[in-house]
């Protein structure tokens, strides 16, 4: 509840920006620099609470500090439990690109499971995610992997903001449906997809009995999801490709 309370008020604040910018720009300066102290802060307390740890795997242990209360999201090399496996979804994107290599964003990369995977497969890749923390983990894991992956600490609005998305592949797996939960995130979503220039965009949406109907501004079955993408996109084709472990359809969607 608090978490959702500060992402409404941070896009609030984000969206004076646009709207009202001599007050909105001062207030998003001083909102990046307490989350940059706020980063700090519990980046150190982190650090210092793994130290007292058993074991010689500095990063391990600190994953095991930050994951203690939940699963983490995606698998982890470092043999974290997590709440979801991508093997299954990494198989049917993989079976299902008409591409072999280029470049390739992660849209909500979590922990970066995906730009480890595809960068196997000859990709440059790009993992875009918001959330500090993750995005420390990833460039550790990423060191540790030698891997070459860039990281972005960016919402996906904000990226490259105004200007065309250009990417051989664009993944969406089980993120667009956040952006159905209040108008303000449905339009910013419209925006985005406009934005979007791209051979091939792998989309996976939630199943309409995971949520409560009033929970979102806007509630789409995963077919109706498809059609207002492609609405509102460069895309006019799209193909069922299979489904996630947890039953969440995949579709693939091309120009």
């Amino acid at each position: 509840m608090v978490n959702k309370l500060i992402v409404n008020i941070r896009q609030f604040i984000f969206g004076l920006q646009d709207s009202f910018p001599l007050v909105g720009r001062p207030l998003v300066i001083a909102w990046r620099l307490l989350d940059n102290l706020k980063f700090t802060i519990q980046k150190k307390v982190l650090q210092a609470k793994a130290r007292f740890r058993a074991g010689d795997n500095q990063l391990k242990k600190e994953l095991i500090v930050f994951f203690e209360k939940e699963k983490a999201y995606q698998p982890i090399t470092q043999d974290i439990p997590s709440l979801r496996q991508g093997d299954s979804r990494f198989e049917i994107i993989k079976k299902n690109l008409s591409v072999s290599g280029g470049t390739l964003l992660d849209i909500g990369a979590n922990l970066g499971y995906f730009c480890h995977k595809f960068e196997d497969e000859g990709f440059d890749c790009y993992a875009l995610e918001e959330n500090r923390m993750l995005c420390y983990f990833m460039e550790k894991l990423k060191k540790a992997e030698n891997r070459k992956f860039k990281v972005i600490p960016q919402s996906i609005f904000e990226y490259n903001k105004n200007k065309e998305l250009i990417f051989d592949v664009v993944l969406a797996l089980s993120v667009f449906h956040n952006f159905l939960e209040r108008k303000d995130l449905y339009f910013n979503l419209i925006k985005l997809l406009k934005r979007l220039k791209t051979k091939e965009l792998f989309f996976e949406t939630y199943l309409p009995n995971e949520f409560k109907p009033e929970a979102y501004y806007k509630n789409y079955t995963p077919d109706q999801f498809v059609n207002f993408i492609i609405q509102n996109s460069c895309f006019n084709k799209a193909k069922f490709i299979g489904a996630s472990e947890e039953g969440r359809p995949l579709y693939k969607l091309t120009p």
